[in-house]
């Protein structure tokens, strides 16, 4: 196996070098030092079906406000005047059960509709069809299930994505409606939730949610919960396993974190990688599916809504492992979309355009593929000015006349130069760009919000931790997490209509966001209070505690025992100096004392309410961090990376440790 990215030369800011080796660890040793995730194997799965007939079926009128419809013998879907709904008693699904499908069955008795499509909304079940009215139905949700189905007097049966979260326990309810104005179309009062129920984490079914998930101090705004979304860059050429092997003699550990690694190929910069993946132990069944899936629920229960997925190529393991994301996606019972992300830095930009239509269109068909309420369907990109506007028209026009798939495109540029914006914006539902590593640069750098909008388009804000490329010689200064807080403040502050995080797995450039063996979930849990603020547009409610500390692994004047090239803090133009610091971020429902060891110097402070940080002097030796309220013991948080002058290889990438009890 070589390094995923050979074949590619991006330019200056971002993938300044979209060959592979960048970003690495100082052996195996460090590698073992991190947090571990350990999935238990698959069984085999038992596929079964249940037909639940709705309990309550009625509509809401807008040309009678105050009055109840639930005693007329049909039930009616308009889109604004009338609006159907059902519910259904799905306390009857097994106790165990993954919900992997789910079809809505309608009878169509008259419509009156040439066009359109009829649409599916999650509701609340606090309702009763004896007293609905307009007035009092259920709100709306921002998540439409559109079906593609046109409705024809007969029976219907509609498809919904994203099943697992759309069908709740112990009741389901739903919202019919039409997608056109002028279409008035009449259902028979029977109507029926059809299931297909997987009872294990097998091939294909979900792979439960990981417990560690669940303690942060706060709630998270869930995928689906907002009109505001969140995605995360997820780049192919790294899953969570390549060869399904232990973590300690797997693929990443034997040649990517080694520095004699890959051949000795990348000896000269200490190995390909400086991080990876946090490893597990080798799965039974369809591993590859059940990683990913992994990787949704670890997303989902941070706030994201969905994958922008780096489509490098049309062919090999890198599009294989993008189409069995989409599966993953559909299959993990979570409300969670995909959205391809055409890189014009890589083969598959390289087709022509009705090839790469027809490949997107492979894509699109699946029902984890994130569309908007009007039906069209999301497709990003990688340095969408690689190709010209007029290519990319193509593209999307092949889209819809061969395939009958409109398309919303989000432009995401590398150089957002008010030219490139307002070349882009016609063909363009939102514009965006890869963004800046440096906190310095977020808080300086252009409204690209602001811009976008005068241009009558939405505008996807970058977020990122942090940058580091040894085989270049680059990083960016990323001052502990403050690049992180500094860019999700951008977003919120500029009133962004969608994030992008910057990136989920790339490991290579070190700008994950994943669990990782050198930062756990510790930027990840940072991330999701932010993603909550975004999402809601208020600041969560701190209801615990929590500990998180930033640092690196060597002084920044630190030299390599293993030599190599030197390292300069200029990446994409990064004017930020290094600096030597430690980072103790706290999220408290209540003052705590926080006390900071690093190496033979100790200091206290008092922390107060809510988030902030605190910065210490980096010394060699071991950091720990530790939290107490009234005198009684709350989080402790020791680094396993110890701090040395004198380290095997560079490595300038901040590792994090999240506080545990005690």
């Amino acid at each position: 196996m070589t390094g995923p990215r050979a074949a590619l030369l991006p330019s200056a800011q971002r993938r300044q070098a979209r060959t592979p080796g960048l970003v690495a660890v100082l052996l195996a040793a460090l590698v073992g030092g991190g947090a571990v995730a350990v999935a238990p194997a698959p069984a085999s799965a038992a596929e079964t079906e249940l037909v639940l007939t709705a309990t309550e079926a009625t509509f809401a009128s807008g040309a009678q406000p105050d009055v109840p419809q639930g005693g007329l013998g049909y039930l009616s879907a308009t889109r604004t005047t009338d609006k159907t709904y059902v519910k259904f008693d799905t306390s009857a699904i097994p106790t165990g059960s993954t919900v992997t499908a789910a079809s809505l069955e309608l009878d169509v008795t008259s419509t009156s509709a040439q066009s359109g499509y009829l649409q599916v909304y999650a509701a609340s079940s606090d309702w009763s069809a004896a007293t609905l009215t307009d007035r009092n139905r259920p709100q709306e949700t921002s998540e439409v299930q559109d079906t593609n189905t046109r409705a024809a007097v007969g029976p219907v049966s509609l498809p919904l994505r994203s099943a697992g979260s759309l069908v709740q326990r112990p009741t389901t309810s739903l919202q019919v409606r039409y997608s056109v104005s002028g279409a008035r179309t009449r259902l028979a009062k029977t109507v029926q939730l059809k299931l297909s129920l997987s009872t294990s984490p097998a091939a294909g079914a979900p792979v439960p949610a990981p417990a560690s998930t669940t303690d942060l101090p706060f709630t998270v705004a869930g995928p689906g919960t907002s009109a505001k979304k969140v995605f995360a860059h997820y780049f192919p050429p790294y899953p969570i396993s390549l060869d399904n092997q232990p973590a300690d003699s797997d693929y990443y550990t034997r040649n990517y974190l080694a520095p004699d690694g890959e051949g000795g190929k990348y000896a000269a910069v200490g190995g390909l990688l400086r991080d990876r993946p946090a490893g597990r132990s080798p799965l039974g069944g369809d591993w590859r599916l059940a990683d990913l899936q992994t990787e949704v629920h670890q997303a989902a229960a941070a706030g994201i809504d969905g994958f922008t997925v780096d489509v490098l190529g049309t062919t090999g393991r890198n599009w294989d492992t993008t189409v069995r994301l989409m599966r993953a996606a559909e299959t993990s019972g979570e409300n969670f979309t995909v959205v391809p992300n055409l890189d014009t830095n890589g083969a598959g930009a390289a087709a022509a355009p009705d090839v790469v239509a027809s490949k997107l269109a492979e894509l699109f068909r699946s029902s984890a593929a994130y569309r908007l309420a009007d039906g069209r369907y999301v497709l990003s990109s990688f340095k969408a000015e690689g190709r010209s506007p007029a290519w990319w028209s193509e593209v999307m026009g092949d889209l819809q006349g061969t395939y009958g798939m409109r398309v919303a495109f989000v432009a995401v540029l590398l150089n957002s130069s008010d030219t490139n914006m307002r070349a882009f914006a016609p063909i363009s539902y939102a514009l965006s760009n890869w963004g800046s590593r440096s906190a310095l640069a977020a808080r300086n750098g252009a409204n690209n919000a602001a811009k976008a909008h005068d241009l009558g388009v939405r505008w996807m804000a970058p977020v990122a931790v942090q940058d580091e490329r040894p085989a270049q010689g680059k990083y960016a200064e990323a001052s502990n997490t403050e690049t992180l807080r500094a860019t999700w403040s951008r977003a919120i502050d500029d009133g962004a209509d969608l994030v992008q995080m910057v990136t989920w797995n790339d490991y290579s450039e070190t700008t994950s966001f994943a669990p990782s063996t050198h930062h756990g979930r510790s930027f990840l849990d940072i991330s999701a209070y932010y993603a909550t603020r975004f999402k809601s547009g208020a600041t969560p409610r701190i209801t615990g505690d929590g500990l998180y500390v930033t640092h690196r692994q060597q002084l920044s004047a630190a030299t390599a025992l293993l030599g190599g090239i030197a390292m300069l803090p200029n990446l994409g133009g990064s004017k930020t100096p290094p600096r030597d610091t430690v980072e103790v971020l706290t999220m408290l429902k209540a003052p705590a004392r926080l006390r900071v060891s690093v190496g033979s110097s100790t200091q206290e402070v008092d922390a107060p309410a809510g988030l902030s940080t605190v910065l210490v002097p980096l010394r060699t030796g071991v950091v720990s961090a530790s939290l107490t309220r009234d005198g009684a013991p709350l989080l402790t948080a020791r680094s396993p990376f110890v701090v040395t002058a004198t380290p095997l290889t560079l490595d300038y990438q901040y590792v994090a440790v999240s506080g545990q009890a005690g």
